[in-house]
């Protein structure tokens, strides 16, 4: 196994973004369309949230926001975690990808340049960083 970049794994896809204004249904609807789980929230270019499905579900609809009116503002991880392109693929496993978020921002000369799914991480590198941190959690107990 090689170590990869997270550049390696998302290769030249696009980055889909929206406005903090852009109402619920046209997020779902840009979602839907391009079959991805998450966008970003950008305003003049510059990041500010994102909005995965989870964030619809369970911040809208789960609250009783409609979907015409709600807009992205409202339901967005704002100021997300981000991860730089060239980072290792652990350095997304230890900003919690997995654990607290299933999408992260991905980051290129301080530039939005793409999103990064927990589904995206090939099974040997999780399975590899959750050892080392195992490892890590046992060797400090020690006392070492």
């Amino acid at each position: 196994m090689s170590t990869k970049s997270i550049r390696a794994l998302l290769g030249n896809r696009p980055v889909f973004t929206v406005t903090q204004d852009t109402v619920l249904r046209e997020v779902a609807r840009l979602m839907a369309d391009k079959k991805v789980g998450a966008v970003v929230v950008v305003d003049g270019g510059t990041l500010v949230g994102i909005v995965s499905e989870r964030d619809i579900v369970f911040r809208g609809v789960g609250q009783g926001l409609a979907s015409d009116t709600a807009t992205a503002a409202q339901v967005m991880t704002p100021d997300p975690v981000t991860v730089d392109m060239d980072d290792a693929i652990s350095d997304a496993l230890a900003a919690k990808l997995g654990d607290k978020f299933r999408h992260l921002p991905v980051m290129d000369q301080g530039k939005v340049a793409g999103v990064l799914s927990y589904r995206e991480i090939p099974a040997e590198y999780i399975m590899l960083f959750e050892r080392f941190r195992e490892m890590s959690t046992a060797h400090a107990d020690d006392g070492c």
